[in-house]
């Protein structure tokens, strides 16, 4: 697991997934909220204003504790999620997503 502050007082944390996993991790990021990673050595990526994309990037939901099941069955289905945050997804309360 990794975790780090980032700019402005956001927070970034990364969970590491099994090699045999779509996703290399699982990221939340305060600004906007869950997303894969495709980097297991720096899955939080450079600490940026700007939301991260590119192959392989899908962000997931923005809820703080989402629903283990629902965001593992998102990380196995590549049809899930979006390649860009939804705007104001950092600014949801942990009740919504």
């Amino acid at each position: 697991m990794e975790m780090r502050q980032l700019d402005g007082g956001a927070v970034a944390a990364a969970v590491l997934l099994d090699t045999d996993q779509p996703a290399a991790a699982a990221v939340w990021d305060s600004r906007f909220g869950w997303r894969t990673s495709t980097s297991r050595r720096h899955p939080i990526g450079k600490d940026s204003d700007a939301a991260p994309e590119g192959e392989g990037i899908r962000y997931l939901g923005s809820g703080l504790r989402p629903e283990p099941e629902e965001l593992l069955a998102a990380l196995r289905d590549g049809r899930k999620g979006t390649k860009r945050p939804r705007a104001g997804m950092g600014k949801q309360t942990s009740s919504e997503g």
